[in-house]
């Protein structure tokens, strides 16, 4: 008995493949050729044909142009980058003016000089200097308050720098000399087309000292502390700071390639 159902089973097993192969064998054969097969054979029996034809439809502009791989993103650390910051303007403001006419409108402002001349130590430099009094009746033994202007070139048609030293002997005179010394520095701005400085001015009347840096010019008032007497100088000279030469923009500049973090540990 046991042989008998052992048998059966087989053989249905064996059935149930066969019947499953040649299914798939005929399925495969009906439906090639987008149902060729079967179509013929649902007409032999008068049933309507299966439309196989794949609906068309417009294609979209990506799809015209093809697919695209993505453009990579990459990301850079944070020590290879310098903080953005804007660059610093490389306007340099130079002295245009002719040597001559400003010694001649400093004159007319109450410097007496003898105008545009070479030096006297050194013929390739070029100078215009004076000194103006303030006397008093109350001057000491130290003379009276005095302003000494000076202001040199490198060539004879070229202005490089403006001095003015204040020498406040008698305190009684002291605003008579800084008021001078504002109205010439007013008359040479005026004079060189530069834009008027008032905060400048009230500096140089209240004897406050201060070093600023404008458009490459360095403008200096500075107390002498070597001396005895009140003593000031205010001068105007290019800013040396920087290479005025180069034009070349801040990434150049080997001082900020690879900048390490503030708080980076330093290992030893």
């Amino acid at each position: 008995m046991r042989e008998r159902r052992q048998g059966r089973s087989g053989l249905i097993v064996f059935s149930l493949f066969a019947f499953v192969l040649l299914g798939a064998i005929g399925a495969t054969v009906l439906l090639a050729n987008d149902y060729r097969n079967l179509n013929l054979l649902l007409a032999r029996f008068g049933y309507a044909p299966i439309d196989a034809a794949r609906a068309t439809r417009e294609l979209r502009p990506y799809e015209l142009k093809g697919k695209r791989v993505p453009r990579p993103t990459g990301f850079i650390s944070e020590r290879l980058l310098t903080p953005e910051t804007p660059s610093q303007a490389r306007f340099v403001r130079t002295i245009r003016k002719a040597p001559e006419a400003l010694c001649a409108a400093l004159r007319a402002g109450g410097f007496e000089n003898s105008g545009w001349k070479a030096g006297a130590f050194d013929a390739s430099n070029w100078e215009c200097q004076s000194t103006r009094d303030f006397p008093d009746s109350g001057d000491g033994e130290g003379g009276p308050s005095s302003a000494f202007l000076l202001m040199r070139g490198d060539a004879e048609t070229h202005v490089s720098s403006f001095r003015i030293k204040l020498n406040i002997e008698n305190p009684a005179t002291r605003d008579h000399v800084t008021e001078a010394a504002a109205r010439t520095i007013e008359i040479f701005l005026d004079e060189v087309h530069w834009q008027p400085a008032p905060d400048i001015l009230a500096d140089i009347r209240a004897l406050k000292e201060f070093d600023l840096v404008r458009l490459g010019n360095r403008l200096q008032f500075k107390k002498e502390t070597f001396s005895e007497a009140p003593r000031y100088n205010f001068t105007i000279t290019p800013d040396r700071t920087r290479d005025r030469n180069s034009y070349l923009p801040d990434y150049f500049d080997r001082t900020q390639w690879l900048p390490l973090p503030k708080n980076l540990d330093v290992v030893r």
